[in-house]
């Protein structure tokens, strides 16, 4: 089995792990820290993911300089490379520390009005540990790059497996003692530490990876810039679809909203990552295709083919969500935060059709053509603010969903007119591929409310059987109605090798 394979294998167990930590783990802290100390951590945490955006798209353009000159043999091109990237990330953080420093000197004025003066105090200490927590991970970024550009997906994915595991034992085991949002950064602040010198001993002394300055090489900076530009918009964005509702909802509605809000978004974030777990395996794959000039017919095929596979898990858990999410959200947290249904689903729903599109923005990368979906996302992130300030005032966390889903739902019109205009991948045989899928899902959904109606609401072991029966049925009607030749082998492969 390749690294390729074990990746996306890892990346699934990464996934469950997530989703069977976070159900227990997110009540386990409501518990000891309360709605109000946990939505004061979201607080923060989605003020302080604006700095992640100062990465620049510079990950993105290591990983594709890297492949680049690797399947060209520059090996001496590649360490100034290499060097030029770990400078620019310096330089990155002392900018960051700059900003963060006026930002929190401007903390008690911003949230004055939604956070009481020990929330303040606390907010400022969560700040700055979460500030130190983003320049770790900026120092680390040229590692994890080589990591991923030389597809070592067992190291890579192993130490993430590792972080899901250690880190929601470490924390509550500070909680014991200091049931506190402070707490709880401070002992992800020193776990990420210690996995970015992992990161780092790794790439020395197993990937034997050289750093070396030369000369600055202008004509790698230009082809940097280009699709750093580009991927940094988009991520600027991405902030915004996922982070400012939050930030608009703590400065109208307070904590408490925010919370839940914060629970709504672990659930479309986990569901982002059943998609990007493929995606992100399947990068340096792509990339390569397309630095190897491959037909676009072979690309398009690969377009589909990924996109078919994600739509099964996505369709399988949105509609499982659709019908057993309500007493779901009950069971994890409480009735107070049933609005998070609503919001995920709303949310889900048109971002759904981006997740099994996004080799697209891949093949864009490869091309180093991505400056037209940064523009798209430009002016939908804009608009998404604009909407969601009103809508929160008159509909409170539901009306920042409605204004992001809607944002979504046209950005993904658009990008798919591009797609098949400007990238020639068959769009029109995509979708109708993805059609033919939707009826059989459709008809799951129907017998999975009939389940649901004739076992009833229950306890958690109820809600676990029921999970599990919806799996075998909607996998057996795909069986029968959707999988094609190539799909039914992978499934009997998985199958054997689970065995």
């Amino acid at each position: 089995m390749n690294e390729r394979k074990i990746g996306i294998i890892l990346s699934y167990l990464n996934i469950f792990l997530q989703v069977i930590i976070g159900f227990i783990y997110v009540p386990i802290l409501l518990k000891y820290m309360g709605q109000s100390e946990y939505g004061l951590y979201q607080l923060m945490g989605s003020l302080i993911a604006y700095f992640s955006v100062m990465d620049f798209g510079l990950t993105s353009a290591t990983i594709r300089g890297y492949i680049e000159y690797k399947t060209n043999k520059e090996f001496k091109r590649i360490e100034n490379f290499l060097a030029m990237t770990q400078r620019i990330y310096m330089v990155i953080c002392v900018i960051a520390l700059l900003i963060g420093s006026i930002i929190y000197n401007y903390l008690d004025k911003i949230f004055n009005s939604s956070l009481n003066v020990n929330e303040l105090i606390a907010a400022k200490y969560i700040f700055l540990l979460l500030l130190l927590n983003i320049i770790i991970t900026f120092l680390g970024m040229v590692y994890r790059s080589v990591i991923t550009a030389n597809e070592k997906f067992l190291f890579m994915k192993g130490i993430e497996t590792l972080q899901l595991i250690i880190q929601p034992f470490a924390v509550i085991a500070v909680m014991q003692i200091s049931p506190t949002a402070l707490a709880m950064v401070i002992v992800m602040t020193l776990i990420n530490l210690i996995l970015t010198i992992l990161r780092v001993y790794y790439c020395y002394n197993k990937l034997n990876m050289k750093i070396h300055f030369y000369y600055w090489d202008k004509i790698a900076i230009r082809e940097m810039k280009k699709l750093s530009l580009s991927v940094f918009i988009v991520t600027v964005i991405d902030q915004v679809f996922w982070k400012t509702n939050q930030i608009i909802l703590g400065i109208i509605s307070g904590v408490d909203e925010v919370a839940v809000y914060a629970v709504a978004s672990l659930i479309y974030m986990n569901y982002m990552a059943l998609s990007i777990a493929i995606t992100g395996v399947y990068s340096p794959k792509i990339m390569k295709m397309v630095s190897e000039q491959v037909d676009i017919k072979i690309l398009s095929g690969e377009f589909l083919r990924i996109g078919r596979l994600q739509y099964y898990l996505l369709a399988l858990v949105l509609s499982g969500f659709f019908i057993f999410g309500k007493e779901f959200i009950i069971i994890w947290c409480n009735y107070n935060f049933i609005n998070a249904y609503y919001i995920a689903l709303i949310i889900i729903l048109p971002f759904t059709i981006d997740l099994i599109q996004n080799i697209g923005s891949i093949i864009m990368k490869a091309k180093n053509i991505y400056g037209f979906r940064a523009k798209v996302y430009f002016i939908i992130g804009i608009t998404n603010i604009c909407v969601s300030i009103p809508l929160a005032n008159f509909y409170g966390s539901i009306g920042c969903a409605i204004a992001c889903g809607i944002s979504i739902f046209v950005s993904n019109l658009i990008m798919n007119v591009y797609f098949n205009r400007v990238l020639n991948l068959d769009i029109l045989f995509f979708w109708k591929q993805i059609l033919r899928i939707t009826i059989s899902v459709i008809l799951c959904s129907f017998i999975g409310m009939l389940l649901n109606y004739i076992l009833g609401i229950g306890s958690i072991a109820i809600l676990v059987v029921k999970l599990l029966l919806y799996t075998i049925i909607y996998l057996i009607i795909m069986w029968i109605t959707s999988f094609n030749k190539d799909e039914k082998v992978l499934v009997l492969k998985l199958k054997n090798k689970l065995l």
